[in-house]
């Protein structure tokens, strides 16, 4: 006890974790023994409280023993009850924001309420004006959250599947790879019009059989020919087609039906004649497994002579937004309310991008409204976007951590717009959940649905593109003002003669307004600036991202 003492007295590490084999009746005398130099969870914050408490509850579904987390000075004490590896990564993500929040408490005391956990209640009085906030998640960089979409579990989000007839598979993803039935063609065919010979002829005259179009093509003999199409079958014994130019037609003197042409060059053997399965081959494989189905995997599928095909149950999202001066579009306003254009947004741009939602409306800001509109929500979806609220101040992330024991994989990104966006996810009903929370900005929300929600359910959906573009070298026309953080701003490119990008601005020099994202293909990311009033120069280059492309920046952002 006296050497954690010094340690936590010197600040001398961020966190001591107590471990080893140890019996019940000793873990149960440390435990006691921690409690007495630890800080009152009354004393703390209230987050932190909060937050120390979940690692306890993590800790204590993996063992029956019981554990106990808290703070000496600066530093977190946490006893382990079982495999070390085990503990640890069952509280990784919250020990994280853990040590961010105590790295941030100011040194003076402040006051706080005390924490009934008894009740597992969110306190409204987080909205309080006289409470001291701080913004708790820490602050990472773009880059940074782009990497963290990809880390998180995906695994059984799309392992339900159903099998579709070939004429309502457009726009679903394939569960399985797909290999043809058939050859296609199933015959020899020619490339070209012309006339289907022998090449052991040669040169010389040929009598034109009468092909009358049948299958299988009338068979040649010796000084034969038959005259063929491009594309249609051609006799069994052709070894190549000559094309009409090369042929010239015989005026017979007999007084007869027959047909005769010169070969004027000596056809070689399989001269423009495609050999059977040219397109297709039998049991080839056609379509890869995640595939999303276009008009031309449509066309392939139809040509390899499938019915249906079996395709991942299309991701079950909804659209939720919390505000409590929101209306619905096309109803009367009431003093102080708005129309809630963000919802419609998403919404549009989820179709836009071949993904349906469901549409779960406005919740007050309200704790209990909050957690009861989520419910229904989750009950219904595995990936819920939610609009407003999504500040480190505001009731949603507060929510999703007590009520709903969510992982916040990040919550504060160094970005204008969109610096709440807010990726968690949590356990309901044995199921994992996710949730993208945003901005109830209209523009806030159209361009982080661009960075980080369409990529997002894209990789989760497992939809196969090319390898990620690299973003587009911008040359901007006019001087965006530049913000403390990476901006990003909505323009229209334009390609010179010499395919050089052009940006050009969209009346958002300062900001992006509703009306500036009309038009706008490509979004600038912005480098940040202390100087508010520092603009970026014409004709500099700076990368910029096309609109609904399946790439995501991979580049510097600080």
């Amino acid at each position: 006890m006296k050497r954690l003492l010094s340690i936590s007295a010197n600040n001398k590490a961020d966190v001591i974790f107590i471990t080893g084999h140890i019996d019940s009746t000793d873990r149960e005398c440390i435990n006691e023994a921690i409690k007495t130099i630890i800080i009152n969870p009354k004393e703390l914050s209230k987050i932190l409280a909060i937050s120390i408490k979940k690692i306890e509850r993590n800790l204590e579904q993996i063992t029956s023993y019981r554990t106990v987390c808290g703070i000496r000075n600066k530093t977190l004490i946490i006893t382990l009850p079982g495999k070390d590896d085990v503990c640890i990564a069952a509280i990784t993500d919250t020990l994280i924001n853990t040590l961010h929040l105590i790295r941030n408490e100011d040194d003076e005391n402040e006051e706080t309420e005390s924490v009934d956990f008894s009740n597992n209640n969110v306190s409204e009085q987080y909205n309080n004006a006289n409470n001291r906030h701080m913004e708790w998640t820490p602050l990472i960089s773009l880059n940074d959250a782009l990497l963290l979409i990809n880390e998180i579990p995906k695994a059984g989000i799309i392992n339900n599947t159903e099998s579709v007839k070939i004429s309502d598979a457009y726009g679903k993803i394939l569960f399985e790879n797909v290999y043809s039935k058939y050859n296609m063609p199933s015959f020899r065919s020619s490339k070209k019009h012309g006339y289907a010979v022998l090449v052991s002829d040669g040169k010389g005259m040929r009598q034109v059989l009468n092909n009358n179009n049948t299958f299988p093509p009338i068979s040649l003999q010796c000084g034969t020919c038959v005259w063929v199409k491009s594309g249609a079958p051609v006799p069994n014994e052709a070894t190549a087609v000559v094309e009409e130019k090369y042929t010239k037609r015989i005026i017979s003197h007999l007084n007869n039906d027959k047909v005769y042409i010169e070969v004027m060059n000596k056809p070689q053997h399989g001269e423009n004649i495609n050999p059977i399965g040219y397109n297709i081959m039998k049991g080839k494989l056609i379509l890869k497994q995640y595939t999303r189905i276009g008009p031309e995997e449509m066309g392939v599928l139809a040509a390899s002579g499938y019915k249906e095909v079996v395709v991942a149950q299309q991701l079950s999202i909804g659209v939720l937004s919390i505000g409590n001066n929101l209306e619905e579009p096309g109803k009367p306003l009431n003093p102080g309310y708005i129309y809630d254009i963000s919802r419609i947004i998403i919404i549009s741009l989820l179709k836009d991008n071949h993904f349906s939602s469901s549409d779960f409306g406005i919740v007050n800001n309200t704790t209990l409204s909050i957690q009861k509109n989520i419910e229904e929500a989750l009950d219904k979806v595995d990936i819920l976007v939610t609009l407003g609220c999504a500040n480190d101040k505001d009731l949603l992330k507060k929510i999703l951590l007590e009520y709903f024991d969510a992982n916040i994989y990040f919550g504060n990104i160094n970005i204008k717009p969109g610096k709440s966006t807010t990726l968690a996810t949590c356990k309901f009903k044995n199921k994992i959940k996710y949730f993208l929370c945003l901005s109830r900005n209209p523009v806030t929300a159209f361009i982080v649905a661009q960075v980080f929600v369409l990529p997002f359910l894209k990789k989760i959906s497992c939809v196969k593109y090319a390898e990620t573009p690299i973003p587009v070298p911008v040359y901007v026309k006019n001087p965006f003002i530049l913000h403390h953080r990476p901006r990003l701003a909505c323009t229209h490119l334009k390609w010179s003669e010499n395919n050089v990008a052009m940006a050009c601005s969209m009346g958002n020099l300062f900001k992006d307004k509703l009306c500036n994202i009309i038009g706008s293909n490509a979004l600038l990311l912005l480098p940040k600036s202390e100087n508010k009033e520092k603009a970026i120069s014409d004709n500099e280059k700076i990368p910029g991202l096309l609109i609904n492309q399946p790439g995501i920046f991979n580049v510097k952002m600080e």
